[in-house]
């Protein structure tokens, strides 16, 4: 495994658990001590990988993931956090983290994490029959370079977000279940999961939609799930 890791913890012994695990197999590690350093290391580092402590001093780790989403940044951001109430993983999903995993940790089990964060990230083949680009009103989808642009303009897109789109578009009128999107888009169905697809889709509906509250490409089927218009 060889990749640029920014770990943002207050606490020096996750800092020091993460670094010297991840450097052994061959990664760049970048550390952080609060939420505000964080910030600044992720604007200037380009990690492919933000490990990132929510209960910090200063700022803490559901704001730092608000300004960097907000502001374009759509690398992978795994939540660390002492909390495991469900209504905290819908917070960090709802600001755009990744993944989500709670103290204390296996170094084994958030490598594996980062593994699967990265390898959401790199680009998959496109869905069969929509290898090239998709056109839909002022949206236009570029499935190999994973780009999107809403009347030529680009648009900033997490991982979790194209891959949605990417996977909702390539088969317009296709009714695809929570279910189904969690597997495709986490591999795994973890506990309480179910839940947190909503937020994404919410947050790439204000990306794409002339008015995300009453959407036209992104269309909820009720009580199964999502699909992208046809026309």
């Amino acid at each position: 495994l060889q990749c640029r890791l920014l770990i943002v913890d207050d606490n020096e012994t996750v800092r020091s658990l993460v670094s010297d695990h991840f450097s052994k197999l061959g990664c760049s590690v970048t550390e952080a001590r609060d939420g505000i350093e964080g910030l600044q290391e992720a604007v200037k580092a380009r990690a492919d990988c933000i490990i990132l402590d929510v209960m910090m001093p200063g700022m803490d780790g559901f704001a730092v993931c608000r300004f960097l989403r907000e502001r374009g940044n759509t690398t992978p951001i795994i939540m660390l956090t002492d909390r495991v109430d469900i209504d905290d993983k819908v917070t960090g999903f709802q600001e755009g983290a990744d993944d989500y995993l709670a103290k204390p940790f296996s170094p084994v089990e958030l490598e594996i994490r980062v593994r699967a964060v990265l390898r959401r990230r790199a680009a998959a083949p496109a869905p069969a029959g929509r290898k090239g680009t998709v056109a839909r009103g002022r949206l236009r989808i570029d499935f190999e370079r994973r780009t999107a642009s809403v009347d030529g303009a680009p648009v900033d897109l997490t991982p979790i977000e194209f891959n949605i789109l990417k996977l909702l578009a390539g088969a317009p009128g296709r009714v695809y279940t929570r279910d189904e999107l969690l597997n495709v888009i986490w591999d795994t169905t973890y506990d309480g999961y179910k839940r947190n697809i909503d937020p994404h889709i919410n947050r790439l509906r204000t990306k794409i939609e002339q008015d995300p509250k009453h959407p036209l490409l992104i269309r909820t089927v009720w009580g199964v799930g999502y699909k992208f218009a046809e026309k």
